[in-house]
């Protein structure tokens, strides 16, 4: 108490009676909650006082018509498409460079469309989507702002004729439709960056596409090309990597080439059928490079060219159908036989540094008379071995 005022340290504690009006002068100039509870803290005190601080504020009609907007609220991002051209983004960008243009963006890929527009109307805008959906198939759905042409009966009746759910953002909350604006935001600085070099603005649109579509995505690690196409762009930057295909072609031109046979030839064919391994045949069909069709009799057989010989068929002489071997044409053969001596000191000597070399020649004749084969034999004398067993 002092000088009959009832003190709270330097505050004066107000009777209920009063407090109407002292919270009336606190709130004279608007200050708000906060400054309005330090200003009172300073001079007066009552139980509840800042309360009856938030109240007064919150009933006055000034404060809430000036009061700042909430803090943005959580952002609520889109469900990532599980395949490409299943969710699209559409928006206008214009006017920019004297033009208007259609940003159109898979949800999935990242993949951008941007088509020119001469016009913004419902039927333009249409013929500009039928245009894509020609070339990608038809999106499940399709979410835009809220602009005249996509708001309008015609555009609904376009979607909904083509199964197409649209979805529209919120009014004057562009973040609804997050994807559309930056991919607008994208092309803007990439078409103001080149602005000063040279080409036409369809030039320098098409490097920007070319570009970006190939350029992996910050959000899905991946190039917008691999998951909306399923494979990568060619790019001049492909021309330093070494060609495989150039280098394998090299590759098999260093092979040496198979050879041809021309219909009509004879040949040997191989016989599967029994012991007889080749049989003599003509030419009748060349099925691929190395595959043929050979007459043998009455039957045609198919046959690898490593399965076909051939064959010269020799004048005034009756070839035999049936040959007997694979070596038929050899006409002679080495052959390196050791020499064995009935003296075994000379065989021990002489074995080991000294092999009698026997030519054995086997020529096969034909009989015009009988059709009979003789066989020439060697006529060297067969001796058999010395046994060790025996000289002891």
């Amino acid at each position: 108490m002092e000088e009959g005022c009832l003190l709270r340290g330097i505050r004066v504690i107000i009777p209920e009676r009063y407090r109407a009006d002292v919270l009336n002068e606190l709130h004279v100039n608007h200050p708000g909650i906060v400054r309005m509870k330090g200003l009172a803290r300073m001079h007066v005190w009552w139980p509840n006082l800042d309360t009856d601080i938030e109240i007064t504020v919150r009933n006055c009609t000034a404060c809430q018509n000036t009061q700042s907007a909430p803090p943005a609220a959580t952002a609520n991002p889109w469900i990532w498409p599980s395949k490409p051209w299943q969710r699209v983004h559409i928006d206008f960008c214009g006017p920019f460079l004297n033009e208007m243009f259609l940003i159109v963006v898979d949800a999935h890929s990242k993949w951008i469309d941007v088509i020119r527009m001469s016009s913004t109307t419902s039927e333009k805008t249409i013929n500009a989507l039928r245009c894509l959906f020609s070339s990608h198939g038809i999106p499940t759905e399709i979410v835009s702002d809220n602009g005249p042409q996509f708001t309008s009966s015609e555009f609904e009746t376009f979607l909904k004729k083509n199964g197409v759910k649209h979805i529209l953002s919120a009014p004057y909350h562009p973040s609804s439709n997050g994807e559309a604006e930056r991919a607008v935001r994208t092309f803007k600085q990439a078409m103001k960056t080149v602005k000063n070099e040279s080409g036409t603005l369809s030039e320098k649109l098409c490097r920007f596409l070319l570009g970006y579509r190939t350029t992996p995505h910050s959000t899905t690690k991946r190039t917008p090309a691999e998951l909306f196409v399923g494979r990568r762009l060619r790019t001049r930057l492909d021309t330093l990597k070494p060609n495989i295909n150039e280098r394998m072609q090299r590759q098999r031109s260093k092979t040496k080439p198979c050879r041809d046979i021309a219909k009509g030839e004879p040949v040997l064919v191989r016989d599967y059928r029994d012991n007889n391994k080749w049989k003599q045949g003509v030419i009748v069909h060349k099925l691929g490079p190395v595959t043929y069709q050979v007459q043998v009799g009455d039957l045609v057989w198919k046959r690898h060219i490593d399965q076909i010989r051939e064959f010269v068929p020799q004048e005034n002489k009756d070839i035999p159908n049936i040959l007997e071997n694979t070596k038929s044409d050899i006409d002679t053969e080495l052959i390196i036989v050791p020499t064995c001596n009935s003296n075994r000191d000379t065989e021990n000597s002489e074995n080991n540094n000294e092999y009698e070399r026997t030519k054995i020649t086997e020529n096969k004749t034909v009989e015009n008379a009988n059709d009979t084969i003789i066989t020439r034999r060697s006529e060297r004398v067969r001796k058999a071995p010395e046994r060790l067993i025996e000289n002891i």
